[in-house]
């Protein structure tokens, strides 16, 4: 694929042009001319940009970082949606697709691309970073998207460090969906079929890179649960250290991460969140929309709305044999061990109640 240097920063707002990679010097972006916001063609923003990228440009990382900086900032609402994972986020998100100037993004890692160098950049230009990123990918949605008025980003589950680290956040709106404990381990049984019972040090562990997945999303949790509590981030990476079964290392403990994160942002009012679960989505998914979208102060009309009831038909949960553990007869060891292993670290956080069927956090919509 054919290579551009970038001589003039204002190059960079071109429509189409998008973030691939960073560097300690550079910033790599990608010339995407077919439509990247196509939720019908690509599933993943990350996807998208690789599928449909026609040529790689490059600029400074300074001459981005101050072009981005002296641009207004753009006139979107932004809205956040963070998960545990199979908890319906797709379902969810479907809904707000279906409004006429709602954008939906899935996992675009083009935001979150400075997060595995905090360490390397030092943490003003880390901040900058972050701000930075976001900014540009939303000035770039208006460039292509000008009746744009709503953009709902959907990063996967580990992003949620960022939450806590980057002040923008401060500025827009959250939420946090989440399910019953008991079905949201069943439903990582097609993660579990992939390692099964595969300990830590095994061969198979090492072929698949797990160390890695462990460092880059686990342990990525505790440091943000450390500006929190420094405490139990040590206790937590400790168990860590300890933990054998990949499941426990990447689920059990990420999910609990994830809930005491939640908790500790809405007890220090350091964002606009609220909480969602995956069971009232189900049982009455307009419902819960309506109250998210008071949460927005969004009106919707009735062509919108009969959309949005059409929409609710991609529910990827429904109807497979991970939809509902009421559902479910069989519940393996796995499931079991698991469940044990998964309470006991929520106790270390005070939240052992969330181990119950129809547990909620604080501030989750209530049907």
């Amino acid at each position: 694929m054919y290579h551009k240097e970038i001589r003039h920063a204002s190059e960079i707002l071109k429509k189409n042009n998008h973030v691939l990679s960073l560097t300690e010097s550079q910033v790599f972006l990608v010339q995407c001319d077919n439509n990247v916001y196509d939720v019908s063609r690509h599933s993943f923003f990350y996807n998208a940009i690789f599928d449909e990228a026609t040529l790689v440009k490059s600029i400074r990382l300074e001459d981005f970082l101050t072009y981005v900086e002296s641009l207004e900032y753009p006139t979107v609402d932004v809205l956040f949606l963070w998960n545990i994972g199979r908890c319906g986020s797709t379902l969810l998100a479907a809904c707000f697709e279906a409004l006429d100037d709602c954008v939906s993004i899935s996992e675009p890692a083009d935001i979150f691309a400075p997060w595995l160098k905090k360490d390397v950049y030092g943490p003003k230009a880390y901040q900058r970073l972050l701000e930075a990123l976001l900014k540009y990918h939303l000035y770039q949605i208006q460039q292509q998207k000008p009746k744009t008025k709503l953009i709902l980003i959907k990063p996967y589950s580990f992003a949620f460090w960022y939450a806590v680290e980057s002040r923008e956040m401060q500025r827009f709106r959250h939420i946090f969906l989440y399910r019953d404990l008991k079905p949201f381990l069943i439903s990582s049984g097609i993660f579990a079929k992939i390692i099964g019972n595969t300990r830590r040090h095994s061969l198979v562990a090492k072929i698949i890179n797990f160390e890695k997945l462990i460092n880059e999303g686990t342990r990525s949790l505790i440091n943000a649960t450390a500006q929190f509590s420094p405490h139990k981030a040590k206790k937590i990476e400790e168990l860590l250290e300890k933990e054998m079964c990949l499941l426990n290392c990447v689920t059990s403990i990420s999910t609990v991460l994830l809930y005491y994160i939640y908790t500790q942002l809405l007890y220090q009012d350091k964002i606009n969140l609220i909480g969602v679960k995956y069971e009232d989505v189900r049982q009455d998914v307009i419902a819960v929309f309506k109250q998210l979208l008071t949460h927005i102060n969004r009106d919707v009309n009735e062509e919108e709305m009969n959309r949005v009831l059409e929409s609710t038909k991609k529910d990827s949960q429904e109807n497979t044999a991970l939809s509902s553990f009421n559902k479910t007869k069989h519940v393996d060891q796995r499931v079991l061990d698991q469940f044990q292993f998964t309470t006991s670290v929520l106790r270390m956080f005070d939240l052992e109640y969330m181990c119950e069927n129809g547990a909620k956090l604080p501030n989750t919509i209530s049907l």
